[in-house]
């Protein structure tokens, strides 16, 4: 994922009833901001560093990281499907039936497997990431998003309803501020 998480530039000086420095990274950080120990930056409401990806999940590219778990989910489902045709169609065929021993080329077993592995896998990544946005843990009080799980819903994916929320070439929109900012 090339897309920017939501860092926060380093080194900028804090304006006045804004939140502290972060002491790794000199970053000025509000509410929700974490610093990530493997970037080492901090990410505006950071979700957790993703291996997968080699980035941050964060304010800004967790759409795409949601749509990412999704299609390799159903990618995996696809694949799956695809390797038990040849299944159906033998039982289709009356080749075999529920007395008889199946008898699968290892190869396709093993590839069913690793499809399998991966559908269970990417489907459970996706439903966390979820719950995580419907219930939103990080939200504050008084942000939008605190209110219902519609609004977080929608802060996410994009501000209405469209063809877009299941595109990943666009983007949810612009963030608005909240409260004063420093940097510019």
């Amino acid at each position: 994922m090339f897309t920017d998480p939501g860092a926060l530039p380093a080194g900028a000086p804090p304006a006045p009833g804004l939140a502290g420095c972060c002491p790794l990274c000199g970053a000025v950080r509000p509410p929700g901001a974490h610093h990530c120990g493997v970037c080492q930056r901090c990410i505006r409401r950071a979700h957790h560093h993703c291996p997968w990806v080699n980035n941050c999940v964060g304010e800004d590219n967790r759409k795409f990281f949601v749509l990412f778990t999704l299609y390799t989910a159903l990618g995996a489902l696809h694949v799956m499907l695809l390797l038990s045709v040849p299944a159906l169609r033998a039982y289709a065929r009356g080749e075999w039936d529920l007395r008889t021993p199946v008898r699968l080329r290892a190869s396709l077993l093993f590839l069913f497997m690793v499809a399998l592995n991966g559908f269970l896998f990417a489907g459970l990544m996706f439903t966390i990431q979820m719950h995580s946005i419907l219930t939103d843990p990080q939200s504050q009080p008084g942000e939008p998003g605190q209110a219902s799980a519609w609004t977080n819903l929608k802060a996410v994916l994009g501000p209405r309803p469209s063809p877009a929320w299941i595109s990943p070439f666009a983007s949810a929109g612009p963030r608005a501020a909240s409260g004063p900012q420093a940097v510019v």
